[in-house]
């Protein structure tokens, strides 16, 4: 008997492979329009946090001034030793400014009467509870590596002062025993540099590439020690190119990497201290920081360390009046020279950056 044809059962017929390409074909291109999206997104989140982290930091130099009359210095001195003090081993502006950013309990742990690292003292460091927090205030969440093993990612503005100089004066915001006053900042508060954002260092990252790795032991007959950089331009420029060819070189002569950002509490240029001389993310100067002597040292008491980021284009800074302004990595290098001195007296458009 033959079946009625109305007593078949109906079957759609199924994906060519063809079809079947062209769907994943098409997938694929959605994604690979969306990701960026995505990855944007999640940038501007972070560098909102970031510019936010700048502004509680800018909130706290302004508080720390309204009590004392002053900025905090870029260090403090208390003795390492019995009775002996030494520049190089002493508190950071950010641990002076603990109390102004809800971080009473530890500012309240610290023995600032003791350098952090006061080993022929007590025995041990004098604070390495401390020492050894995080705190949020002071991590970058687009930088990788802030907070895993190092723990500072804004550091104060020196201006254009490079070496031991920095120990007592210079012409930024900060200089590792001196302090300022708003007074003090003749070129404007809307205009002067207090903190920048940097890369902070990664020891495990045994390569030259990596923008929180540092120089050491460049060596050069040039005067590294210069109050005002821009008072001699031909030496600072022969000064770069020393640390472009040691950087070029990539030889393990040259390594120093182990202390970029290591410590917020630990007041010394490399660590929580960096100077307006080599513009943001420069791809001019690649390098983090630079230091003529000291092979087998850290980066800290770098001669030059450089504001970096990993926002593209530029990096997040903090303004002496409070503002956050995106400096971009084309800014003309005599205008961040200007940007980063309190009293020189430049006169800056605000086209200028």
């Amino acid at each position: 008997m033959r079946r009625s044809p109305t007593s078949l059962v109906s079957r759609s017929p199924g994906f060519t492979l063809i079809e079947l390409l062209v769907v994943i074909a098409i997938i694929a291109v959605l994604i690979a329009l969306l990701l960026p999206a995505v990855q944007a997104a999640r940038e501007a989140a972070r560098r909102s946090q970031c510019i936010n982290n700048l502004k509680q930091i800018g909130l706290a130099l302004h508080n720390y001034h309204s009590a004392n009359d002053s900025f905090p210095p870029g260090s403090s001195v208390a003795p390492y030793a019995m009775y002996k003090t030494y520049n190089w081993n002493n508190w950071s502006a950010h641990a002076m400014m603990l109390g102004y950013i809800e971080q009473g309990a530890i500012f309240n742990s610290i023995n600032f009467s003791l350098a952090p690292f006061a080993d022929q003292i007590d025995g041990g460091r004098s604070a390495s509870t401390a020492l050894a927090m995080r705190v949020a205030s002071f991590l970058c969440p687009s930088d990788p590596g802030a907070g895993k093993q190092f723990t500072n990612s804004y550091q104060g503005s020196m201006g254009t002062t490079i070496g031991y100089m920095t120990q007592q004066h210079s012409t930024g915001l900060f200089a590792e025993t001196e302090g300022h006053n708003i007074r003090d900042i003749v070129d404007g508060t809307s205009n002067t540099v207090a903190f920048s954002e940097t890369v902070v260092g990664d020891p495990s990252r045994q390569n030259w590439n990596y923008r929180g790795n540092g120089l050491l032991n460049v060596g050069g007959s040039q005067n590294w020690y210069m109050l005002d950089i821009s008072a001699n331009v031909p030496n600072i420029m022969s000064i770069f190119n020393q640390c472009n060819m040691a950087y070029n070189q990539k030889s393990s002569a040259y390594q120093g990497w182990e202390c970029a950002g290591e410590y917020w509490g630990w007041g010394t240029p490399g660590l929580t201290m960096f100077q307006t001389v080599v513009p943001p993310n420069s791809t001019q100067y690649p390098w983090n920081t630079c230091r003529q002597d000291c092979a087998g040292c850290g980066v800290d008491s770098s001669h030059i360390v450089n504001a970096s980021s990993f926002h593209p284009g530029g990096c997040n800074v903090l303004f002496c009046d409070g503002s956050v302004k995106f400096i971009k990595s084309s800014i003309n290098l005599k205008t961040w020279w200007a940007l980063g001195t309190r009293a020189n007296g430049e006169v800056i458009s605000a086209d200028a950056y």
